[in-house]
């Protein structure tokens, strides 16, 4: 009889322990949910989105300095090229 009776106690603590854990997950999707909704977390994420269009914008922007660069150097080159062989003529 004894068995049985703790048998049943320890059955009654592991449903009231799932009961609370049960309450606890329910509790915690609810705290998140409310988070979701809040003006913070809604400005997290605009501020988010802002941080990926600033990233994308600076790599469109480094590759056109880039490309810009570049140009600048084959003028340079070109230049130099011109003032080189004017100078061959000139002697």
């Amino acid at each position: 009889m004894r068995y049985v009776l703790a048998l049943l106690m320890i059955l009654s603590l592991t449903a009231c322990s799932h009961r609370d854990d049960q309450r606890r997950r329910e509790a915690e999707r609810e705290r998140q949910q409310q988070d979701r909704n809040s003006a913070a977390f809604k400005a997290g994420e605009a501020a988010h989105e802002v941080a990926k269009h600033a990233e994308k914008t600076a790599a469109e922007a480094a590759k056109a300095v880039e490309e810009s660069a570049r140009k600048a150097r084959e003028g340079w080159k070109q230049k130099e090229q011109e003032d080189k062989e004017k100078a061959r003529e000139s002697h």
